[in-house]
């Protein structure tokens, strides 16, 4: 996110329309005791409607103001590609009617193109949400070890094809993994969702690999840099996404 500044008019402005407005004052007093004709009158109107336009121009920022921080958004370049998300809630069949997930989906879709895919002309953009019960995928506790095969495994049957597929599951349901990524299918923690660890799962599901690149969103080693793609990564992304969306046409 870049600053910009916003002006505020500063003491100096008001103390000089105070001085302008008591030294205006006076004076129409004055032409009201010594002026009674029709000249006057049309002076006095005249010097009014010049005092009320130079109000705002005294307002007007000037070099040395006050500014006030506010934050804008990034300028970001045309979207050229746009891929579908499917949010997929895990449960088991005992949870379903009461199910304790409370995700704001536009919000979390707009969290990842503004932090991450928007700037590199990738959008992502909300598809359906449904729920989706199944009991290996709800509790993985018992999988350690072998979670992406499960969760692949598991996933098969209900993942779209011409979509990226995002599989929402309980943080205290799975051990040590945050998050899974592969063949358009991201499997991620409740807990998780608002972290860098979603668009690497994202660019797993989307063919990318690890690298050690310093704020590279696909880096293992320091996790809280993460916040680009390189041009390669940029390619690849953007080739998938087109191979994806021809599933549409089909």
């Amino acid at each position: 996110m870049t600053k910009t500044t916003k002006p505020t008019p500063n003491s100096t402005i008001f103390n000089s329309i105070l001085q302008l407005k008591n030294f205006f004052n006076n004076f129409f007093s004055k032409i009201l005791v010594n002026e009674n004709n029709t000249k006057g009158t049309l002076k006095i109107i005249y010097l009014r409607l010049l005092f009320t336009v130079s109000i705002p121009l005294l307002l007007s920022c000037s070099t040395g103001d006050d500014h006030d921080s506010i934050g804008i958004e990034s300028e970001f370049p045309a979207i050229e590609k746009i891929v579908k998300i499917n949010i997929i809630y895990v449960e088991s069949s005992e949870t379903l009617d009461k199910s304790s997930y409370s995700l704001n989906e536009t919000e979390f879709i707009n969290y990842l193109n503004g932090e991450y895919f928007n700037r590199f002309g990738i959008g992502l953009e909300l598809g359906e949400s449904k729920s989706l019960v199944n009991e290996e995928l709800y509790d993985l506790r018992d999988n350690e070890g072998s979670e992406p095969s499960t969760f692949l495994m598991q996933s098969r049957e209900s993942y779209d094809k011409s979509k990226v597929n995002i599989y929402i599951v309980k943080r205290c349901n799975i051990r040590a993994i945050a998050g899974i990524g592969r063949d358009q299918r991201v499997l991620i923690t409740d807990e998780n969702l608002f972290t860098s660890t979603t668009p690497h799962e994202i660019g797993h599901a989307l063919g990318l690999f690890h690298t050690h690149e310093a704020e590279n969103i696909m880096n293992t080693v320091d996790k809280g840099s993460r916040h680009n793609f390189n041009k390669d990564q940029e390619r690849k992304i953007k080739k998938r996404i087109d191979e994806i969306n021809s599933n549409n046409l089909n």
